[in-house]
């Protein structure tokens, strides 16, 4: 075999050997990319988190202060352990080796912009700090992700329910209620409840009465454990202002000021609007509980001959 065959076999095995090492290049992922944070976004840059789920409205939160809001609803607080939860675990997501790698693959794992279950992304004003798209399930606590703009797809520890669209799940649910430990007096209009000796006494009994503790201490726990349905947004006072009266009690406090709480009717709606003075938001209430305030009278809750 002559000298210049040998040099263009050699030659031809090289190009070759070039040729498939850069076809495996171009197929895997960047070796360097593996078990790296999948969505690589300083959260505390971000002003705005995006929350998109198809058929249901856009769930924004925004910075406020040190913590998060609701700005469609009135910039009601989202719960910080919430919030802090959502963004450890999802940032806290790691790559390993794709499981696709191009868009047909992406679409057959619902990760496209036609076809998702979630798309979340971090803003700081105009400019997108993060953007990924969330679809189906592999197994027990994961989810395909794959970010936008790019073609390979994954399988991270996250859940599509974890970023939930409905605002209700990022409320505070105890916004509204008060330790029983913390009030002194309720007063009810009618007559008022007194705390006392670890509970609570019907105030100004007459010589011949006494408390029925099992009612009164019903109506301690309404009041003390107020829950709420919903926050309105911006039309919420005009719909409060147009309701009828329900129940009005205060809430006198062992240190502090008093709280009050209204509770309307408004006739478009199938619950009750309660505004409390310590909170500047209009919320839902189911109309059970402050029904049976209105009702109870103090006959209902003193025993006695002279209750009435």
């Amino acid at each position: 075999m002559s000298r210049s065959i040998k040099f263009l076999l050699l030659l031809l095995v090289l190009q070759a050997g070039l040729v498939a090492w850069v076809h495996l290049e171009g197929d895997a992922p960047d070796p360097f990319k593996a078990d790296t944070p999948l969505v690589a976004v300083d959260v505390d840059s971000a002003d705005t988190v995006t929350i998109e789920q198809p058929g249901e409205r856009l769930l924004r939160l925004t910075r406020k202060g040190d913590g998060w809001v609701l700005p469609d609803k009135s910039d009601f607080p989202v719960v910080s352990a919430k919030f802090a939860q959502f963004t450890d675990k999802l940032l806290g997501a790691r790559r390993s080796w794709p499981v696709g790698q191009t868009m047909v693959a992406a679409r057959q794992f619902k990760v496209t912009l036609d076809a998702f279950e979630r798309r979340l992304r971090f803003l700081k004003g105009e400019a997108v700090l993060g953007d990924v798209f969330l679809g189906s399930s592999p197994g027990f606590r994961k989810v395909h992700a794959r970010l936008d703009g790019d073609e390979h797809t994954y399988a991270i520890d996250f859940n599509a329910f974890d970023a939930p669209t409905d605002p209700s799940q990022w409320y505070d649910s105890e916004a509204l209620k008060t330790p029983v430990n913390d009030i002194a007096r309720i007063d009810l209009g009618a007559f008022a409840l007194k705390a006392k000796d670890g509970g609570f006494q019907v105030e100004d009994l007459r010589e011949s009465e006494q408390t029925d503790v099992e009612p009164v201490q019903e109506m301690v726990e309404r009041v003390s454990e107020v829950t709420f349905t919903d926050v309105l947004g911006d039309g919420g006072r005009a719909r409060f202002e147009a309701g009828k009266p329900v129940v009005r009690y205060t809430i006198e406090l062992k240190e502090g000021t008093p709280v009050e709480h209204a509770v309307v009717a408004h006739e478009e709606s199938s619950r009750y609007i309660l505004k409390s003075s310590a909170q500047p938001y209009y919320f839902e209430v189911e109309k059970d509980p402050f029904d049976k305030l209105r009702d109870t009278s103090r006959v209902q809750v003193v025993k006695g001959v002279d209750a009435g």
